[in-house]
């Protein structure tokens, strides 16, 4: 099995490329993602299931609706932001030219982190540098602990906190064009 090495400066798309197994490559640093263990825990991957089937579903009301483009995929998927790959819990993706064979290439329109104990940290921090760098127009972070989730909309490239909801209570995604109780 092929599995990163420490080298300097950093990994690239090139090496990740050669890797076994699920990693992200965020700003040359290799992280594990899935067939890690613990695996995520039942309430998070309720909440992943749960929070994707109702995006999913609000999108294809949204297309019926108006006859948009947005398409919604759960994790495993790759994103592509320069010289970065990660893997979201959730992305929503407007334009139809940014998913390609691989995966999505360039911002989403939203992505998703639940949080978790082994992911939380780089959760709030490198993954929220990143996507706000990068240009994702929105960022859904989900604690299904404290059954809590923070929107984050990009205004004139910085993330602004748009919305603060409990579990129970809708949240609007993409602009408004989306309604989605969490719990």
């Amino acid at each position: 099995m092929n599995l990163p090495m420490l080298k300097q400066p950093g990994y690239t798309l090139e090496d990740w490329k050669t890797w076994e197994g699920a990693w992200e490559l965020i700003d040359g640093v290799a992280y594990p993602t899935y067939g890690m263990a613990p695996a995520p825990t039942p309430k998070h991957q309720s909440l992943s299931i749960r929070l994707s089937s109702l995006v999913w579903l609000a999108l294809e009301e949204a297309r019926r609706r108006t006859g948009g483009h947005g398409q919604a995929f759960h994790a495993p998927i790759d994103v592509f932001l320069g010289d970065t790959v990660v893997q979201p819990d959730l992305v929503v993706v407007c334009d139809p030219d940014k998913v390609t064979g691989r995966g999505v290439e360039g911002a989403p329109d939203l992505v998703a982190e639940i949080l978790s104990p082994g992911t939380a940290g780089r959760d709030l921090t490198r993954k929220r540098w990143l996507y706000e760098a990068a240009g994702v127009k929105e960022y859904l972070i989900l604690d299904p602990e404290e059954e809590i989730g923070m929107l984050l909309v990009l205004k004139d490239g910085k993330y602004v906190e748009a919305a603060r909801v409990a579990w129970g209570t809708v949240v609007r995604l993409l602009d408004g064009g989306l309604s989605v109780m969490l719990d």
